[in-house]
């Protein structure tokens, strides 16, 4: 089951020099999978941005748009979002999930006590930790990795957990 037909894939920045073309933020991890994810919406999910070409620079993603000849016409897109169909992302592999699919998700223990939800996923440099919005209390994070999941079922949105010692107080 799928929460949204459209996924936050990048944001637009600032103007990058007179001729219309614009910083982009990409939320996916590289140029090439952001390319792959065509076409590209508004946030009203009917327009269709018409970014060509795509272009890297001093590490930041340059996209070049359409009847966009200006810098004040690129403008008007700063902090605007940059959405895909999420029919057009490739399939997962085993113990691979989309990030969209695991928010809400349930968080209980292995001996069934729910603990609480989902409620994102951060990464500070060292790997994918789970925010965990308990029942009562304050959020805490679990390491996302096999030391302290055990299962994730996606289809009953529901994350196991064996956390380790001092993780929840």
């Amino acid at each position: 089951m799928f929460r949204s037909q459209f996924i936050h894939i990048g944001t637009f920045g600032k103007p990058v020099g007179l001729k219309g073309e614009i910083n982009i933020t990409m939320l996916t991890n590289s140029i090439y999978s952001f390319k792959q994810l065509k076409p590209f919406f508004a946030e009203d999910k009917i327009t269709i941005f018409n970014l060509q070409p795509l272009r890297m620079s001093k590490g930041n993603l340059i996209g070049k748009l359409k009847n966009y000849i200006t810098r004040t016409s690129v403008e008007q897109l700063h902090r605007k979002k940059i959405l895909a169909c999420r029919k057009n992302f490739p399939k997962t592999k085993k113990d691979e999930f989309y990030i969209i699919d695991l928010i809400d998700c349930k968080v209980q223990l292995k001996n069934s006590k729910v603990v609480g939800h989902i409620n994102r996923i951060d990464n500070f440099g060292a790997g994918d930790l789970i925010s965990v919005k308990p029942l009562k209390g304050k959020d805490f994070y679990i390491p996302m990795n096999k030391d302290n999941i055990i299962s994730i079922n996606l289809k009953k949105q529901i994350v196991i957990m064996h956390p380790m010692k001092g993780i929840m107080k």
